[in-house]
């Protein structure tokens, strides 16, 4: 395989690392116990008779900084779960859309119906739109519908009156029994989501995915745990012969340096490094090729302004002293 190729290869495979973590699995399960309500909800409406009236259902606002894995517990779920259960053709029981930016209550039912494979997701009004989503979402049987990058209902152009439009649409959503919704963003969603009194009466308990504290003992073997989880996921999938020591001395409290505990920037800066040795005809990542990584990507991105691989950690008198 020729440089060009193996270094794309690290970015899929890269793209592909499903690490296991405990903040990430506990997504999961609170999709589990969603799914059980909603089919609850569903067996007692059809012992009803399918009245025009269900169950009001509940909404999980998931809030993350970007980085912090709240996509990829989705994507998780969705292959580890979902993956391997036995279903109908037309049976999707947990959905996963990325609301687009500048959203608006139209392009919200446009971009859940192209999800489903609407063949013209963009065709009609926003009721009609949100009237063939909720056919769409009949059809498949969903569980859970989950909707990502929840902040682009934030407008600097429009104030909040888009924003409003959107959240009430959901919430009616919610009222109308459809399914229950994981509503994911970074924290400027938390404003949309629970400023609205009626919204707040209808939030289930939010899970909240911080950047990682070093200063906790549970989340430092978190951090620590997830940069060797990296290492073990590149001689797994090819890209190094054997470990590149990532969680080897003062190693960590860079990457704490440089993240600041948000576990997504540990990943792309190790993919950059990777990229790097790649071009040089190496396997695997070493501390040069990190300090590379962060002078060439970190620093210029604003990521971070300090190279602690060449210059020490700032954040390694912490560490000591939480170990």
């Amino acid at each position: 395989m020729d440089t060009a190729a193996f270094v794309a290869r690290i970015e899929v495979e890269f793209a592909n690392f499903r690490i296991p973590h405990p903040r990430l699995v506990e997504v999961g399960k609170r999709l589990d116990e969603m799914r059980n309500v909603a089919e609850a909800s569903r067996a007692e409406w059809i012992a009803r008779g399918r009245p025009k009236k269900r169950m009001p259902m509940k909404f999980l606002p998931v809030i993350a900084p970007s980085g912090s894995g709240k996509s990829t517990s989705v994507a998780m779920y969705l292959e580890d779960v979902v993956g391997k259960e036995a279903f109908g053709k037309n049976h999707r029981p947990v959905v996963h859309v990325t609301l687009s930016s500048e959203a608006t209550t139209k392009r919200l039912g446009s971009d859940i119906l192209e999800e489903f494979g609407d063949p013209d997701p963009e065709t009609g009004t926003a009721p009609q739109l949100m009237r063939r989503t909720y056919n769409a979402l009949e059809v498949a049987e969903t569980d859970v519908l989950v909707i990502d990058e929840i902040q682009h209902l934030i407008h600097a152009d429009t104030g909040q009156r888009t924003a409003w439009s959107v959240t009430e649409t959901l919430k009616r959503m919610l009222i109308r029994g459809a399914c229950p919704l994981v509503l994911m963003g970074t924290p400027e969603a938390k404003s949309v989501l629970l400023s609205n009194n009626q919204m707040k009466q209808r939030a289930l308990e939010p899970v909240f995915l911080e950047p990682l504290d070093i200063q906790v003992a549970e989340e430092r073997t978190m951090f620590i745990e997830h940069v060797a989880g990296i290492d073990l996921k590149m001689v797994e999938h090819g890209l190094a012969q054997e470990p590149s020591g990532l969680v080897v001395g003062d190693l960590p409290a860079c990457f704490y340096d440089v993240s600041k505990g948000v576990i997504g920037t540990v990943s792309n800066l190790v993919m950059v490094a990777a990229k790097h040795a790649a071009r040089d005809g190496r396997r695997g990542v070493t501390r040069e090729d990190l300090s590379h990584a962060t002078r060439r990507w970190a620093i210029p991105t604003g990521i971070s302004d300090h190279d602690p691989f060449a210059n020490g950690a700032r954040d390694l008198k912490q560490l000591k002293a939480a170990a």
